[in-house]
């Protein structure tokens, strides 16, 4: 089984496990690491440890981070080069996360969770809108009782 870390900016990655965990029950190897503001100098240690930890336990391990660019990104990507079967995805939300879920027990490659973690990222963001329905505000119309509320 693939072990996957959550990690971002603030309440980021608890909030997104908490989701996670809402619909898609109880998860074993699965740890969120938050990064604060107060936590600069020691973040990078305490994600290591995290992905060490949970290496050690699974097959291996997918880090999933909010964002490009960013403390916990930065820090997964040098954690992840000194280990195998580690793998760093950002841009995490919770259709890619609830989709990589599914699979992690079939798979052993971190890599083949984070491509497929890709893809299912760019099914779960759409636009949507609705269009604006007149309604007739003739106060002594009545409703049709065989048309419902």
């Amino acid at each position: 089984m693939i072990g996957f870390i959550i990690t971002g900016h603030g309440d980021f990655a608890t909030g997104l496990y908490s989701a996670f965990t809402m619909i898609a029950g109880p998860q074993d190897g699965v740890v969120a690491v938050t990064f604060q503001e107060d936590e600069a100098a020691s973040f990078g240690n305490k994600l290591a440890d995290a992905i060490k930890d949970l290496r050690t336990a699974t097959d291996g391990v997918a880090v999933f981070c909010d964002l490009i660019g960013g403390t916990p990104f930065n820090q997964a990507m040098m954690a992840a080069q000194s280990m195998d079967n580690v793998e760093v995805v950002a841009g995490v939300n919770l259709p890619m996360l609830l989709e990589c879920g599914m699979e992690r027990a079939l798979s052993t490659s971190a890599h083949e969770i984070c491509v497929n973690a890709v893809a299912a990222d760019a099914l779960g963001i759409a636009h949507m809108s609705i269009d604006v329905v007149e309604q007739d505000n003739n106060s002594d119309t009545e409703l049709d009782e065989e048309e419902g509320i």
